[in-house]
């Protein structure tokens, strides 16, 4: 007598073959973003920002040493941001910013700079400045200066704050690859 199939048995094997297809190809997926957004891009993202770094360590000097004027020149200051064309302070009890055009002589000193977005200071970070990519492809990199810190103070300060991965770039100078939580990068750069 000929084995005769069951409509239900054939369902369930082809609900069990479907599931189980989808699940690879959704495990497949999330490696291959987890190999592009992860550890392997914040290598050639690292690789490549320590490239242009070194090329123009003296133009991030150069800037650090202007972003402590400004930092001296307001020293109440709750925020601090230095961009192209525009330099912004947030003073307490202001309601806002208070921005100004950025002097041509800054602007030079920060055309100097590659790729670099905005420089900013918050006295909640401890005297540390963020020097910020956003023209890249996302996730957002950032070079760190802290001119106190060691490589290894530089990693816990980025690990206690949500940086996915660091790299030295000298003495006080850090890459912070991104921090992968938007709120917690909106509550670290408000």
């Amino acid at each position: 007598m000929p084995h005769r199939r069951s409509p239900g048995r054939i369902l369930v094997v082809t609900l069990l073959v479907v599931t189980a297809g989808y699940l690879a190809w959704r495990i497949a997926v999330f490696a291959g973003l987890e190999d592009h957004f992860g550890s392997g891009l914040d290598e050639q993202r690292f690789n490549r920002l320590q490239q242009e770094y070194d090329r123009r360590e003296d133009a991030f000097a150069r800037a650090d040493a202007r972003m402590r004027k400004l930092i001296a020149e307001h020293p109440r200051a709750e925020r601090i941001d230095w961009s192209q064309y525009r330099t912004c302070v947030r003073e307490p009890g202001r309601p806002s910013d208070t921005c100004m055009t950025t002097p041509p002589r800054d602007q030079k000193v920060y055309d100097a700079l590659w790729g670099v977005s905005v420089i900013l200071y918050q006295p909640k970070d401890e005297g540390r400045t963020f020097y910020r990519f956003y023209h890249e492809d996302p996730p957002r990199y950032t070079i760190m200066r802290a001119p106190e810190d060691t490589a290894e103070e530089a990693e816990e300060y980025a690990n206690a704050h949500g940086f996915r991965s660091t790299r030295p770039l000298g003495p006080g100078w850090t890459i912070l690859g991104p921090i992968d939580d938007i709120g917690r990068e909106e509550e670290q750069f408000p």
